[in-house]
């Protein structure tokens, strides 16, 4: 993927749609596992989903150093602390609802890991960890996650 981005910032629209592409189904994932739905729609998280999809494009061409993901990830997590509802995430699962209750690590470790379904070894990358770290804090908060449930 950091080819594509270094690629993309060019501004070739053909390369530009391919990053899209590729980077479109984590950030709505990681925005709806974040967000949550609202009654029975995503509607909300897509919405943020699509800003923050529209700010990664913006920050390409000015990404030079440091693994794409990192970049990503930076934007994303931005965009939906920046426009997330004020009344924090919906209520339309338990799980939803009991991430806001674990240290912000934990809670984007369990949403890169389970939601967007990155791998530990890129979620290492992206929050700048090494990847036993991230197994051990991923397993930290879902053994959490399990007693609150």
């Amino acid at each position: 993927m950091d080819r594509l981005a270094r690629d993309a910032a060019t501004g070739e629209p053909e390369l530009v749609a391919r990053l899209l592409a590729e980077v479109a189904p984590l950030v709505v994932r990681y925005c709806r596992a974040r967000l949550g739905r609202r009654g029975t729609s995503y509607h909300e998280a897509d919405e943020v989903a699509a800003e923050a999809g529209r700010a990664v494009l913006a920050a390409v061409p000015r990404h030079r150093d440091g693994p794409f993901l990192r970049l990503l990830y930076s934007v994303v997590t931005t965009t939906v602390d920046e426009l997330a509802p004020v009344d924090g995430p919906a209520a339309d699962s338990d799980l939803t609802s009991l991430l806001p209750t674990l240290p912000p690590l934990d809670r984007d470790i369990v949403l890169l890991r389970v939601a967007a379904g990155l791998s530990a070894a890129d979620t290492a990358v992206v929050l700048g960890l090494t990847v036993n770290q991230v197994r051990v804090a991923q397993h930290r908060a879902l053994t959490t996650l399990r007693s609150l449930l």
